[in-house]
């Protein structure tokens, strides 16, 4: 019964040790990730590879209609610059599903394919309010 048993426990344990590894394999604690890969931007250090930021994380940039974050190359001003597709406006699929969750105006323009622009100038959230000037029968009219 006990060599049985302990076969069982061995054989249970080995299972558990590869899968358990198996799912922490690209997970938390990573460091140097690749282009385009997704990472934790209230992480207290850059997950990200060398020349790659977290995208939203303090200082970042962050990605226009994009409800992820992913390492991202940028220039010297601190300007995205990266061709992958995780880090291009809509990150992929990430302007629909923004679309998808609330509806926003700008990111279904860009999932339907307008310019960034465009989706930027239609975004409920990028709207500013507009700066007052005054009015012109007031200007030099020593009032």
């Amino acid at each position: 019964m006990l060599p049985r048993a302990c076969a069982v426990f061995g054989a249970l344990f080995a299972i558990f040790s590869a899968g358990g590894a198996g799912c922490f394999t690209g997970g938390f604690g990573d460091t140097n990730l690749s282009e385009g890969t997704r990472c934790n931007p209230i992480d207290s250090h850059n997950e990200c590879g060398s020349g790659l930021v977290c995208t939203g994380q303090q200082s970042s940039p962050a990605v226009p209609f994009c409800p992820e974050n992913y390492c991202c190359s940028v220039d010297g001003n601190g300007n995205l610059n990266s061709k992958d597709p995780n880090c291009q406006p809509g990150c992929n699929g990430g302007a629909a599903a923004i679309c998808t969750a609330n509806k926003d105006p700008g990111a279904c323009a860009l999932a339907g394919g307008a310019s960034v622009e465009a989706a930027m100038a239609m975004d409920s959230d990028a709207a500013a309010p507009a700066a007052t000037s005054p009015d012109a029968g007031d200007a030099g009219s020593g009032d």
